[in-house]
């Protein structure tokens, strides 16, 4: 069966700014009500997450489907410098945003994202194989899946599709690009 994660990546946040912003962000989610403040057990991305709190239900669409009574449950807000990929089934294929071309990780594209993965946060960018423009870290198009490269991100477990204006109004606090990367281990 698996586990399955949502993580709502702030895309623009910088290393060093962005446990500030963990904090203030957590506290806001628990005055909410959407997690509770106690840390127990309830999520597999740290020794210790945030459980539910009494107004989760306001942070997705549709029933639970027994959240509660699941072990992994929970919320992991965390920051530095992270990689965050869907898991299962995340393909082998990378496209440019600008030609439209789309290559594996073993062909020259797929060799310069894999590149731009080992050089970032210092750089992170690559020119497309195809096209020669430049695509940014986090302007990839990718199989089976978004990708995102962030130091701060709000990782849920096992909750419901997360509702589009809870992911944009995270946005909008912050005041930073996010991107909801959804997977399963």
């Amino acid at each position: 069966m698996g586990d399955g994660f949502q993580v709502i990546a702030d895309l623009d946040a910088t290393g060093p700014e962005a446990p500030g912003l963990a904090e203030d962000l957590l506290g806001r989610l628990v005055a909410e009500g959407i997690v509770r403040a106690e840390r127990t057990g309830c999520v597999l991305s740290a020794d210790l997450g945030h459980p539910p709190g009494p107004r989760y239900a306001d942070a997705f669409h549709g029933p639970d489907h027994g959240l509660l009574e699941l072990h992994t449950n929970g919320l992991h807000v965390w920051s530095g410098q992270r990689v965050v990929d869907p898991g299962q089934g995340a393909g082998d294929e990378v496209g440019c945003p600008h030609s439209g071309a789309v290559e594996s990780f073993g062909e020259p594209l797929g060799r310069a994202f894999l590149g731009a993965i080992d050089a970032w946060p210092a750089a992170g960018d690559a020119d497309c194989t195809s096209c020669g423009r430049v695509i940014g870290i986090n302007d990839w198009e990718w199989e089976g899946g978004a990708w995102a490269f962030a130091h701060l991100g709000l990782t849920f477990w096992n909750w419901p599709p997360l509702r589009e204006d809870f992911v944009g109004g995270v946005g909008r606090r912050l005041g930073h690009r996010v991107r909801l990367v959804s997977g399963k281990l």
